[in-house]
């Protein structure tokens, strides 16, 4: 299952996420504005700056969507 790091009011994680629906993906969300611990965690582990971010199997497949995020 996907992870998928978002934030309040961000039109490329509201796309990511329609996306993956349209896939029929199965993914968890993270709100990295109001989740401190999931914000922490891209950060440091991933070392990503903007979002969405999303994980794959403790993998990183992206961070932004299409050059924005």
């Amino acid at each position: 299952m996907l992870e998928v790091y978002v934030k309040d009011g961000c039109p490329y994680c509201e796309k990511q996420i329609e996306v993956l629906k349209k896939k029929g993906v199965d993914y968890k969300l993270y709100n990295v504005s109001s989740d401190r611990e999931a914000l922490k965690k891209v950060r440091q582990e991933y070392k990503a700056d903007k979002v969405p971010v999303v994980i794959e199997d403790g993998d990183l497949k992206s961070i932004g969507f299409g050059g924005g995020g």
